[in-house]
């Protein structure tokens, strides 16, 4: 069966994954990933490219997000690939076939897909998932991502209060608590009834996202147990 041509759009922002072949790990140690960081950013020069995003922290595998910016897909995928492939000069096949791409094509599939690459960190030192750079000192410690490039993205979520205003933040889940019960008092509500009306929850959350330092996960146990990626939808969606 020939393979299915790829949709390519030079000006599109992709997501990128791609897998290990059956021979060895695309990283077997921190050097590997080190110098994928440098192909990247080279090949990032060379084509203009984009970089939202990147985990690189599993030897098995790597994602990016990159905006091509009148690039060629595929050739940047080649530059990066094979320059990678010739540092390991492994005899064998590196890369488990083609890399999978996909275009991003909305504001709030962007988030979403940021926000999956961000929450594969784990354990992994820092430097290896973008996760790390989503705040205003990182962002000047690494030549990948550009705070102007990712500008549109600033006061979203996935960012951390590094980029954001926020004066006299609540900094606590119990602040938070508290402040909860101050606002649903004043608006003659209980908490059951806050969270069956998803209109006064969803307030609530943006409300919290503006006026603390709390984590997506905070949030969405104060908001019922909700999961880190529906409290990014909200927030996204608003």
């Amino acid at each position: 069966m020939p393979r299915q041509a790829r949709i390519k759009d030079n000006y599109g922002i992709y997501y990128i994954h791609q897998t290990r072949g059956p021979g060895r790990p695309i990283f077997q140690c921190d050097d590997d990933r080190e110098k994928f960081l440098s192909i990247l950013d080279a090949v990032r020069n060379k084509f203009n490219i984009i970089v939202y995003a990147y985990c690189i922290a599993h030897d098995e595998e790597y994602h990016l997000i990159v905006n091509a910016n009148g690039s060629d897909i595929s050739n940047v995928m080649k530059a990066i690939n094979i320059s990678y492939a010739i540092y390991v000069d492994f005899p064998e096949k590196l890369f488990k076939d083609r890399y999978r791409s996909r275009i991003i094509e909305d504001h709030g599939s962007l988030m979403e897909s940021i926000y999956s690459i961000h929450s594969r960190k784990e354990n992994s030192p820092e430097l290896f998932n973008s996760t790390c750079f989503y705040n205003e000192v990182g962002l000047f410690q690494t030549g990948l991502l550009k705070k102007d490039d990712i500008r549109i993205l600033k006061n979203h979520s996935i960012f951390s209060e590094g980029l954001r205003e926020c004066t006299n933040c609540i900094t606590t889940v119990e602040e938070a608590k508290l402040r909860i019960g101050q606002i649903l008092n004043n608006r003659g509500i209980t908490h059951e009834e806050l969270l069956k009306d998803k209109d006064e929850r969803n307030r609530m959350i943006l409300q919290l996202r503006r006026e603390s330092t709390l984590s997506l996960k905070q949030i969405g146990d104060l908001m019922g147990g909700l999961s880190e990626s529906t409290v990014s939808k909200i927030i996204s969606n608003h």
